[in-house]
């Protein structure tokens, strides 16, 4: 119990630093964490949605992929698509959302297609993920 804290605590705190290495770090921490509390994973979708550097970003994404079986879990990573910019973590949801078989993400991945931001390549493979989906 007192590892997992500190684990935690340590995990937390790195994600506050300013080197990308260093929150790359605090992602990779819940790896080794049994069962992952509401702050951590309330930090992991912080760091989803608002990470400046898409490889923590993806890193998140991927720290939060064995938890997807929670309902809540999936409702928050429904939402993070609307606010992701980068294509590799649009990408790397899209196929997550297709993985679990998530059709309540159509709505937010349509959006994704409908953006200007979007691009061509990415639209292509979302297009596909929401027929797999339908």
């Amino acid at each position: 119990q007192e590892v997992s804290e500190l684990k935690e605590m340590m995990m937390l705190s790195l994600l506050e630093k300013e080197s990308a290495t260093q929150r790359l770090k605090a992602v990779s921490l819940t790896s080794e964490m049994t069962n992952v509390s509401d702050k951590v994973a309330e930090a992991l979708f912080t760091t989803l949605d608002n990470d400046e550097n898409v490889n923590v970003r993806l890193a998140a994404l991927e720290a939060l992929k064995p938890y997807v079986k929670d309902s809540k879990v999936r409702t928050r990573i429904i939402a993070s698509i609307a606010s992701q910019d980068s294509p590799l973590v649009q990408v790397a949801l899209a196929e997550l959302m297709v993985a679990i078989q998530e059709k309540k993400s159509v709505d937010a991945l349509k959006q994704l297609l409908e953006s200007d931001k979007t691009p061509k390549e990415v639209k292509t493979k979302i297009s596909e993920s929401i027929k797999v989906l339908i």
